[in-house]
Protein backbone atom coordinates (compact mmCIF):
# COMPACT_ATOMS: atom_id res chain seq x y z
CA UNK A 1 0.00 0.00 0.00
CA UNK A 2 1.05 3.75 0.04
CA UNK A 3 3.62 5.19 1.95
CA UNK A 4 1.70 4.18 5.19
CA UNK A 5 3.16 4.41 9.02
CA UNK A 6 3.21 0.89 9.30
CA UNK A 7 5.61 0.26 6.52
CA UNK A 8 9.32 -0.84 7.02
CA UNK A 9 11.32 2.34 7.47
CA UNK A 10 14.09 1.38 4.86
CA UNK A 11 12.27 1.03 1.78
CA UNK A 12 14.72 1.42 -1.26
CA UNK A 13 13.52 0.73 -4.73
CA UNK A 14 16.08 -1.18 -6.68
CA UNK A 15 16.55 -2.29 -10.32
CA UNK A 16 15.02 -5.07 -11.08
CA UNK A 17 15.70 -7.59 -14.96
CA UNK A 18 12.97 -9.38 -16.06
CA UNK A 19 13.35 -13.18 -16.23
CA UNK A 20 11.03 -14.34 -18.76
CA UNK A 21 8.62 -11.97 -20.96
CA UNK A 22 5.19 -14.19 -20.96
CA UNK A 23 1.95 -13.76 -22.00
CA UNK A 24 0.00 -14.49 -18.82
CA UNK A 25 -3.68 -13.03 -20.06
CA UNK A 26 -5.19 -16.43 -19.58
CA UNK A 27 -4.05 -16.62 -16.10
CA UNK A 28 -6.05 -13.72 -14.69
CA UNK A 29 -9.64 -15.00 -15.86
CA UNK A 30 -12.16 -13.97 -13.11
CA UNK A 31 -13.63 -17.30 -11.79
CA UNK A 32 -17.79 -17.72 -11.66
CA UNK A 33 -19.54 -15.27 -9.66
CA UNK A 34 -19.73 -16.07 -6.05
CA UNK A 35 -16.31 -18.96 -6.41
CA UNK A 36 -13.22 -18.18 -4.63
CA UNK A 37 -10.44 -16.98 -6.74
CA UNK A 38 -7.43 -18.69 -5.56
CA UNK A 39 -3.69 -19.49 -6.70
CA UNK A 40 -0.60 -21.00 -5.32
CA UNK A 41 3.44 -19.88 -5.07
CA UNK A 42 6.45 -21.31 -4.83
CA UNK A 43 10.19 -20.15 -4.45
CA UNK A 44 13.22 -20.81 -6.39
CA UNK A 45 16.81 -20.34 -5.03
CA UNK A 46 18.94 -20.13 -7.95
CA UNK A 47 22.44 -21.08 -7.24
CA UNK A 48 25.42 -18.48 -7.65
CA UNK A 49 26.53 -17.34 -11.00
CA UNK A 50 23.32 -19.46 -12.66
CA UNK A 51 20.95 -17.16 -13.00
CA UNK A 52 21.15 -16.73 -16.88
CA UNK A 53 21.61 -20.92 -17.20
CA UNK A 54 18.56 -21.37 -15.12
CA UNK A 55 16.69 -18.67 -17.33
CA UNK A 56 17.29 -20.49 -20.49
CA UNK A 57 16.65 -24.26 -18.59
CA UNK A 58 12.88 -22.70 -17.38
CA UNK A 59 11.95 -20.86 -20.37
CA UNK A 60 12.31 -24.24 -22.23
CA UNK A 61 10.66 -26.47 -19.35
CA UNK A 62 7.46 -23.66 -19.34
CA UNK A 63 7.59 -23.48 -22.90
CA UNK A 64 7.01 -27.25 -23.32
CA UNK A 65 4.96 -28.06 -20.31
CA UNK A 66 3.51 -24.89 -18.37
CA UNK A 67 2.74 -22.26 -21.21
CA UNK A 68 0.24 -19.62 -20.89
CA UNK A 69 -3.37 -20.47 -21.77
CA UNK A 70 -2.57 -24.82 -20.69
CA UNK A 71 -4.18 -26.04 -17.43
CA UNK A 72 -1.00 -25.91 -15.44
CA UNK A 73 0.13 -22.30 -16.84
CA UNK A 74 2.97 -20.41 -14.60
CA UNK A 75 3.78 -16.55 -14.58
CA UNK A 76 7.04 -16.00 -13.07
CA UNK A 77 8.30 -13.10 -11.06
CA UNK A 78 11.34 -11.70 -10.13
CA UNK A 79 11.50 -10.68 -6.30
CA UNK A 80 13.83 -7.79 -4.30
CA UNK A 81 13.33 -7.44 -0.68
CA UNK A 82 12.24 -9.39 1.80
CA UNK A 83 12.50 -13.13 2.82
CA UNK A 84 13.24 -14.31 -0.65
CA UNK A 85 15.26 -11.32 -2.04
CA UNK A 86 16.51 -12.24 -5.06
CA UNK A 87 14.89 -15.44 -5.63
CA UNK A 88 11.95 -16.48 -8.24
CA UNK A 89 8.17 -16.34 -7.52
CA UNK A 90 6.13 -18.97 -9.80
CA UNK A 91 2.46 -18.30 -9.45
CA UNK A 92 0.20 -21.35 -10.89
CA UNK A 93 -3.42 -22.46 -10.43
CA UNK A 94 -4.35 -18.74 -10.86
CA UNK A 95 -8.08 -17.90 -10.90
CA UNK A 96 -8.96 -21.50 -9.83
CA UNK A 97 -11.92 -21.42 -7.47
CA UNK A 98 -12.24 -24.30 -4.54
CA UNK A 99 -14.37 -26.23 -6.68
CA UNK A 100 -12.26 -26.66 -9.17
CA UNK A 101 -9.40 -27.69 -7.30
CA UNK A 102 -11.72 -31.00 -6.49
CA UNK A 103 -11.52 -31.70 -10.07
CA UNK A 104 -7.41 -30.77 -10.76
CA UNK A 105 -5.28 -33.75 -11.48
CA UNK A 106 -1.64 -32.73 -10.76
CA UNK A 107 1.17 -32.52 -13.29
CA UNK A 108 3.76 -33.96 -10.62
CA UNK A 109 1.69 -37.32 -11.90
CA UNK A 110 3.18 -36.17 -15.37
CA UNK A 111 6.68 -38.66 -15.42
CA UNK A 112 7.93 -36.71 -18.17
CA UNK A 113 7.39 -33.43 -17.03
CA UNK A 114 9.30 -34.24 -13.87
CA UNK A 115 12.18 -35.33 -15.45
CA UNK A 116 12.63 -32.78 -17.31
CA UNK A 117 12.65 -30.32 -14.42
CA UNK A 118 14.78 -32.62 -12.49
CA UNK A 119 17.26 -32.64 -15.29
CA UNK A 120 17.29 -29.51 -16.93
CA UNK A 121 16.11 -27.01 -14.11
CA UNK A 122 16.98 -28.51 -10.29
CA UNK A 123 20.76 -28.33 -11.47
CA UNK A 124 20.75 -24.69 -11.19
CA UNK A 125 18.66 -24.74 -7.78
CA UNK A 126 19.89 -24.59 -4.17
CA UNK A 127 16.22 -25.08 -3.32
CA UNK A 128 12.78 -24.70 -3.25
CA UNK A 129 10.49 -23.02 -0.48
CA UNK A 130 6.54 -24.30 -1.23
CA UNK A 131 4.09 -21.24 -0.76
CA UNK A 132 0.66 -21.06 0.57
CA UNK A 133 -2.57 -20.99 -1.55
CA UNK A 134 -3.67 -17.55 -1.34
CA UNK A 135 -7.26 -16.12 -1.89
CA UNK A 136 -8.47 -12.79 -3.23
CA UNK A 137 -10.76 -10.63 -0.84
CA UNK A 138 -12.86 -8.70 -3.29
CA UNK A 139 -14.53 -6.67 -0.04
CA UNK A 140 -10.80 -5.82 1.05
CA UNK A 141 -9.21 -4.75 -2.80
CA UNK A 142 -10.06 -2.11 -5.20
CA UNK A 143 -7.86 -4.21 -8.29
CA UNK A 144 -9.15 -7.24 -9.57
CA UNK A 145 -6.89 -10.48 -10.34
CA UNK A 146 -7.31 -9.38 -14.04
CA UNK A 147 -5.96 -6.13 -13.85
CA UNK A 148 -2.15 -7.00 -14.82
CA UNK A 149 1.13 -4.67 -14.02
CA UNK A 150 4.44 -5.75 -14.90
CA UNK A 151 5.64 -4.57 -11.83
CA UNK A 152 3.58 -4.95 -8.07
CA UNK A 153 4.79 -4.21 -4.53
CA UNK A 154 3.23 -6.39 -2.02
CA UNK A 155 3.37 -6.01 1.90
CA UNK A 156 2.96 -9.21 3.55
CA UNK A 157 1.43 -8.81 6.88
CA UNK A 158 1.74 -11.36 9.35
CA UNK A 159 -1.28 -10.91 11.65
CA UNK A 160 -1.71 -12.03 15.63
CA UNK A 161 -4.04 -15.10 15.56
CA UNK A 162 -6.84 -13.71 15.09
CA UNK A 163 -7.58 -9.69 14.59
CA UNK A 164 -10.73 -8.40 16.19
CA UNK A 165 -13.06 -6.90 13.90
CA UNK A 166 -12.18 -3.50 14.66
CA UNK A 167 -9.02 -4.74 12.33
CA UNK A 168 -11.28 -5.78 9.56
CA UNK A 169 -13.47 -3.05 9.84
CA UNK A 170 -9.98 -0.83 8.87
CA UNK A 171 -9.28 -2.71 5.87
CA UNK A 172 -13.01 -2.59 4.56
CA UNK A 173 -12.29 0.96 4.56
CA UNK A 174 -9.07 1.25 2.93
CA UNK A 175 -10.22 0.69 -0.78
CA UNK A 176 -12.08 3.82 -0.86
CA UNK A 177 -9.33 5.56 0.48
CA UNK A 178 -7.21 4.00 -2.45
CA UNK A 179 -9.57 5.04 -5.11
CA UNK A 180 -9.46 8.65 -4.67
CA UNK A 181 -5.99 8.34 -3.89
CA UNK A 182 -5.49 7.11 -7.04
CA UNK A 183 -4.02 3.48 -6.11
CA UNK A 184 -5.24 -0.07 -7.42
CA UNK A 185 -4.32 -2.72 -4.78
CA UNK A 186 -5.63 -6.53 -4.75
CA UNK A 187 -5.60 -7.56 -1.21
CA UNK A 188 -5.32 -11.75 -0.39
CA UNK A 189 -5.28 -13.85 2.34
CA UNK A 190 -3.14 -16.99 2.72
CA UNK A 191 -3.85 -20.54 3.46
CA UNK A 192 -0.79 -21.33 6.12
CA UNK A 193 0.13 -18.64 8.66
CA UNK A 194 -2.66 -15.79 9.45
CA UNK A 195 -1.27 -13.18 6.76
CA UNK A 196 -2.81 -10.70 4.54
CA UNK A 197 -1.18 -9.39 1.32
CA UNK A 198 -1.81 -6.13 -0.30
CA UNK A 199 -0.17 -5.86 -3.83
CA UNK A 200 -0.13 -2.66 -5.09
CA UNK A 201 -0.16 -2.58 -9.16
CA UNK A 202 2.25 0.27 -10.71
CA UNK A 203 0.90 0.25 -14.32
CA UNK A 204 3.12 3.26 -15.19
CA UNK A 205 6.43 1.55 -13.28
CA UNK A 206 8.22 2.20 -10.13
CA UNK A 207 8.25 5.98 -10.52
CA UNK A 208 4.53 6.16 -8.79
CA UNK A 209 6.74 5.70 -5.90
CA UNK A 210 8.45 9.63 -6.79
CA UNK A 211 5.26 10.96 -6.00
CA UNK A 212 4.07 12.18 -3.19
CA UNK A 213 1.82 10.21 -1.35
CA UNK A 214 -2.27 11.08 -1.01
CA UNK A 215 -3.55 8.26 1.19
CA UNK A 216 -3.98 9.81 4.33
CA UNK A 217 -5.58 13.05 2.51
CA UNK A 218 -7.50 11.35 0.57
CA UNK A 219 -8.27 8.84 4.00
CA UNK A 220 -9.24 11.84 5.79
CA UNK A 221 -11.35 13.63 3.21
CA UNK A 222 -13.65 10.07 3.59
CA UNK A 223 -13.84 9.73 7.05
CA UNK A 224 -12.63 12.42 9.00
CA UNK A 225 -9.78 14.64 10.36
CA UNK A 226 -7.67 12.20 12.25
CA UNK A 227 -9.02 8.86 10.91
CA UNK A 228 -5.77 7.84 9.41
CA UNK A 229 -3.63 7.74 12.05
CA UNK A 230 -6.03 6.55 14.18
CA UNK A 231 -7.06 3.60 11.96
CA UNK A 232 -3.30 2.93 11.30
CA UNK A 233 -2.76 2.57 14.98
CA UNK A 234 -5.81 0.33 14.98
CA UNK A 235 -4.13 -2.11 12.53
CA UNK A 236 -0.92 -1.84 13.81
CA UNK A 237 -2.15 -3.43 16.85
CA UNK A 238 -2.30 -6.64 15.26
CA UNK A 239 0.21 -6.73 12.71
CA UNK A 240 3.35 -8.83 13.89
CA UNK A 241 5.63 -8.07 10.58
CA UNK A 242 5.34 -6.40 7.61
CA UNK A 243 7.55 -7.98 4.71
CA UNK A 244 7.82 -5.52 2.05
CA UNK A 245 8.47 -7.14 -1.40
CA UNK A 246 8.96 -5.59 -5.45
CA UNK A 247 8.05 -8.03 -7.87
CA UNK A 248 8.38 -8.24 -11.38
CA UNK A 249 7.93 -10.28 -14.85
Amino acid sequence: MEKCNFQPLNQTKLPMKKLLILSIACLWAGTVLGQANTANFQYYKIKPGHRGAFNEAMKAHTDKFRKAGSPYAWAFFNLSGGSHHNEVMALYNVGTSWAQRDEMGSLLNNTEAANDFYLKVSPHLEGITGGDIITYQAEYSNSSPSERSAKIRSNILTLKYAPAQEFWDVIKRLPKAWDKAGIKIATYQTSGQARLILSRRFPNGWKELDEPSKLKASYEEIYGKGSYERDIAIMRNYIVENETVYMTY
